[in-house]
């Protein structure tokens, strides 16, 4: 009994000294992450341990609590439940001393550089002039007393493509720690910038609305470290004051921290006390004609007479890069008579005067518009031309707006009409008009190709207004056809407007109040599109008057609809609330017999406004519905009742998307849709916290299935899911069995046996989708896969799945899957040829990622996986190898990766491994050619990086050998951390020289055994810069002994 007392208050103890360093390892990764640093992925799992044993040790004394069994009228001792308790108690106190005895030198690394953004196509940086005036802004930024450099030139000459050419070599050779990078624009949108600077630098100012205050923030941030070098780049600069109302600080106070802008005016540089200009000129003849003939493709043996005229219009270009790419594209592989006419179009034409921009810019831009194939892609890329200046346009936006205004003809719905805007963009973007933003679903306009659309926009009564303190002046004779505001100062919508021919009308304003007219839409009734985005308003009572209005879209509006009138808008199509907060739901929309897309994704449970009966019923021509996060109250069960009928005579839904907690609400929409027929949707069952968090985050989506938990006995093997899944192209699928949720333990036990256990998670002996019976080309569009927690699973795949089925997977993540033994056999495997990225994390089981056919007795052949760019392994303690082999290896240590080839593979990060002592034969490793980062870290058993060839190798890849020396090369490896490793020595315990020919940063940590990275002088490092290592442990001067290497920075 003693005994028994005093485990159980040991146990307590423990847990409470565990508490306290978590506490501390949980501070340390707050002021890490505030810092921009990567998190060491064993801190992490360190902490997930911690979480897990936290709870396991509070079911035990929870357990003790109850330890006691009645005994006539006292309360006596359960003795075999407290043997048991003690027992556990025992064990659990080993399992927590282990995790108090793991220690943290650091939390976290430097975090790899930030990405520059997006390189526009057409890169026209590497011709001389460019190259000189590139090396001599590198030389200003090594000089350190110089702080702000300014970039100069005309729109269009190539000062964005310079700039960013300039960070991708100071990224290269490690000039600053950090970089930021900001658009500016004509029109600044503070708080946008901000957000971007933040971003970038790891500051996390997102609940933060005053400027000020941001700015208050990002000036600490930036230069509150003055050991730090930081390089801000801040692209298209217009007002020299701007810097320092988003937060930019003074760099005459912080020598770590340089200032590189980018300007159209050079005064503007000056103002901002540059202490070095650089003018970007326009290319001389040689430069222009090159860059025109490869955009234009024109060969050598071009006619000569086409040749003379082609020389002619590079000439009329006057050497602007951006002349050049546009005008190139859009005259490539065009008949000799357009050539001809382009010429004169250039020679004759007037231009325009922008500010800043050159007549033979504006004139390409307007030649290569005139030469689109069609007037749907000229009257999309005006469209483009009235969003907000600087913005990423989402093509979701340009499909609401187009479809309102019918600017395609033969495109009845939706559907086509979003294909059809693709196809254009797409177009538009081989001519570079367009180009692509960061996010696929989203393009942008350059800055100068903006600039003339709107003048041509203007000879179409088109206009866009930026910055304004009160609405336009306009002569009401005036026949204007579209308008776009975008004012942050704007605060009132008057009456007494004259807009007899407007059709399209875009309002952002970013107001919180915004005082509108009764009257304001009273003249406007050939409207047929409105968006009204970021403003609280009230929808004033004209707005019934827009009998022709086809598109309403209020997105990201705090919205009085208590009055609505939206029910006389009998035309209405297209009808969003995206992102807004309503007081009442418009209970009229009922009457919007026409409307074909119903846009319900709100803000947050703030608005928390529930569907009223009555709704969906009348809508019978929707055929895309956004329900948003459905929350089904106690008080509130008959919603559920009805949402579901009334769902069920939306015959003609073709996108659909929902996010609920109530799985059987879920089951029984899913029951009456006709999946089918869902050409889109957006389908999450997941806790109402994560629901409203993420419910804007994906605006466009193609196919999504994701599964937060389960609450449903068998919820994975319904029809209804089973069909989701066979059609999606991106599966996530979460459990967590040790949170208290809504299933029992029998509830567990059955889910497992029927669903899981034995059995796969998605082979044919499993759920019902893959029993042999499915369509064929099942799961031919899935592209992502993410599974977490799935308590017995053991295999992902198993058996026989044809091709095409998973040729378009990319990324493939699972995490917490203890039963898992493997992934995919090898005839699965072969079809994942677009696999990209490949992350598992706390398997304790699993073994091996790809094992061999039923039918297979040894591997024969070797396994290539060619687009595969990032691996992470972590916390897998009984992991074998990638690839196993067969039976014959048993007891033989294999190497990590064995019978396969990664052409493509540039991050490989191992953490948390039990069993592996080589990760890489040598013909293997020289196979790594594109290899750029290699992370080693907390894994016991590891010995070195390089084994010996294997006897039976049948890799083709051939071990260069230098007299009786093997020569090891990873041609692009630039960063190798080698972390908490008891046991490693050497890169190699072999006779290999090794050529690391691109090596610039070195990172080794706790490796207690390590006193050299290779015997001998058998390493060449010449690019080495950086080297993190530990002092104690090794002798500084005999472990840097290579051969062809720079003294670096030892940190």
């Amino acid at each position: 009994m003693i005994c028994y007392n005093s485990k159980i208050r040991t146990l307590e103890n423990k847990v409470k000294d565990l508490e306290t360093k978590e506490s501390e390892v949980r501070e340390s990764v707050d002021k890490a992450k505030n810092n921009a640093q990567e998190i060491r992925p064993c801190v992490e799992v360190w902490l997930q341990n911690v979480d897990k044993i936290k709870k396991e040790a509070a079911e035990i004394v929870k357990g003790a609590t109850n330890s006691e069994m009645q005994c006539l009228f006292l309360r006596c001792p359960n003795l075999k439940t407290r043997y048991s308790l003690g027992r556990k108690a025992t064990e659990k106190t080993a399992e927590v001393a282990n995790l108090l005895d793991k220690g943290f030198q650091n939390v976290a690394e430097p975090k790899q550089l930030v990405q520059i953004p997006y390189q526009n196509p057409g890169d026209f940086g590497a011709v001389e002039t460019r190259i000189s005036i590139k090396n001599e802004i590198m030389d200003a930024l090594k000089d350190k007393d110089v702080r702000i450099i300014g970039i100069c030139g005309m729109g269009g000459v190539g000062k964005t493509t310079m700039a960013k050419e300039v960070a991708k070599e100071a990224k290269a050779d490690r000039l600053f720690e950090e970089f930021a990078w900001a658009d500016i624009s004509g029109d600044p949108k503070v708080t946008k910038i901000q957000d971007e600077l933040a971003e970038r630098l790891g500051l996390n100012i997102k609940d933060i609305t005053t400027e000020n205050v941001r700015a208050g923030r990002l000036r600490e941030r930036l230069g509150g470290d003055r050991s730090k070098s930081i390089l801000v780049i801040l692209d298209d600069v217009w007002d020299d004051t701007i810097w320092k109302t988003i937060g930019v600080p003074s760099t005459m106070d912080d020598k770590g921290l340089k200032i590189l802008l980018t300007s159209r005016n050079k005064d503007v540089c000056k103002r901002m006390k540059a202490q070095r200009i650089f003018d970007v000129n326009i290319l001389n003849e040689k430069e222009s004609w090159e860059l025109f003939k490869e955009k234009a493709e024109i060969s050598d043996d071009l006619p000569n007479v086409m040749k003379d005229t082609a020389e002619k219009i590079a000439k009329e270009c006057d050497g602007l890069p951006l002349a050049l790419v546009i005008v190139g594209r859009a005259l490539s592989k065009k008949p000799e008579h357009a050539w001809k006419n382009a010429l004169e179009e250039l020679r004759n034409s007037s231009g325009a005067n922008i500010n800043g921009v050159h007549k033979s810019v504006y004139s390409s831009i307007e030649l290569s518009y005139n030469y689109l194939e069609s007037n749907e892609a000229k009257s999309l890329l005006l469209q483009c031309s009235l969003f907000r200046e600087g913005t990423n346009i989402a093509i979701e936006d340009i499909v609401r707006h187009a479809y309102g205004l019918e600017l395609f003809k033969n495109t009845t719905t939706l559907i086509t009409t979003r294909n059809k805007i693709n196809t254009i963009v797409d177009d538009l973007k081989s001519c570079y008009l367009l180009l692509s933003a960061k996010d696929k679903d989203r393009v942008r306009l350059h800055d100068v190709v903006r600039d003339v659309c709107l003048q041509i926009a203007s000879k179409e009564n088109m206009s866009k207004y930026t910055g304004l303190k009160e609405w336009p002046k306009h002569d009401n004779n005036e026949s204007y056809s579209a308008i776009s505001v975008t004012s942050y100062e704007l605060n009132q919508l008057p009456s007494g407007l004259e807009y007899p021919d407007l059709e399209f009308l875009l309002v952002h304003c970013n107001r919180q109040s915004m005082d509108v007219s009764k009257e304001f839409f009273a003249n406007m009734k050939e409207l047929r599109v409105l968006d009204f985005t970021a403003m609280g308003i009230q929808i004033p009572s004209s707005i019934q008057l827009l009998t022709n209005l086809r598109t309403l879209c209020l997105d990201f509006c705090t919205l009085n609809t208590e009055n609505s009138t939206f029910g006389n808008l009998k035309m209405l199509e297209v009808l969003s609330f995206r992102g807004s907060a309503l007081d009442h739901f418009p209970e009229d929309i009922a009457e919007l017999s026409n409307l074909r897309l119903l846009d319900l994704r709100l803000k947050n449970r703030s608005s928390y406004c529930p569907l009223p009966p009555g709704i969906l019923l009348q809508l019978k021509k929707l055929e895309e519905l956004y329900l948003g996060v459905v929350e089904i109250r106690d008080d509130e069960l008959e919603q559920r009742g009805y949402i579901i009928k009334e769902i069920s005579s939306l015959t003609g839904l073709n996108t659909f998307q929902i996010s609920t907690n109530d799985s059987q609400f879920l089951l029984q929409i899913l029951r009456v849709l006709c999946i089918e027929k869902l050409e889109r949707f957006h389908i999450e069952l997941t806790d109402l916290e994560y629901a409203h968090e993420n419910i804007l985050e994906y605006y466009y989506f193609g196919r999504r299935l994701h599964i937060r938990g389960i609450t449903y006995e068998s919820m994975l093997s319904q029809p209804a899911i089973n069909s989701l899944m066979r059609r999606t192209d991106h599966l996530s699928i979460e459990m967590n069995m040790n949170d208290d949720d809504d299933l029992s333990q029998n509830d567990v036990d059955d889910l497992s046996q029927e669903v899981m256990e034995g059995k796969n998670m998605l082979d044919e002996d499993g759920f019902e989708y893959l029993n042999g019976n499915h369509p064929i080309g099942a799961f031919d569009g899935l592209q992502e896969i993410n599974l977490n927690g799935i308590p017995k699973m053991k295999h992902l795949f198993n058996g026989v799945i044809k091709p095409p089925s998973l040729h378009n997977l990319m990324f493939l993540t699972i995490k917490g899957c203890p039963s898992l033994k493997s992934l995919f056999s090898e005839s699965v495997a072969l079809g994942m040829v677009n696999l990209q990225s490949l992350y598992i994390s706390n398997c304790e089981t699993l073994e091996e990622i790809v094992s061999m056919d039923m039918e297979q007795n040894e591997i024969t052949e070797m396994l290539e996986f060619p687009k595969l760019q990032e691996i992470t392994l972590e916390d897998l303690r009984n992991f074998k190898s990638f690839r196993c082999g067969s039976n014959k290896t048993v007891g033989v240590l294999n190497p990590l990766f064995k019978q396969v080839t990664l052409p493509n593979l540039e991050l490989l990060k191992i953490c948390g491994l039990g069993c592996t002592v080589t990760i890489f034969s040598p013909s293997m490793a020289n196979s790594l050619v594109a290899l750029e980062d290699l992370w080693v870290e907390d894994c016991e058993a590891i010995e070195e990086i390089i084994g010996r060839q294997e006897e039976d190798n049948t890799s083709n890849i051939e071990i260069v050998e230098e007299g009786t020396t093997s020569r090891i090369v990873f041609p692009k490896l630039r960063y190798l951390e080698l972390l908490d490793l008891d046991r490693f020595r050497l890169l190699s315990s072999q006779n290999y020289k090794f050529e690391l020919p691109s090596l610039e940063y070195l990172n080794i940590q706790d490796c207690p055994m390590m006193t050299k990275l290779c015997p001998r002088r058998l390493l060449s490092a010449p690019k080495l810069d950086k080297v993190w290592i530990n002092y104690e442990s090794m002798d500084i001067s005999n472990f840097l002994d290579f051969e062809d290497v720079r003294e670096p920075q030892i940190c």
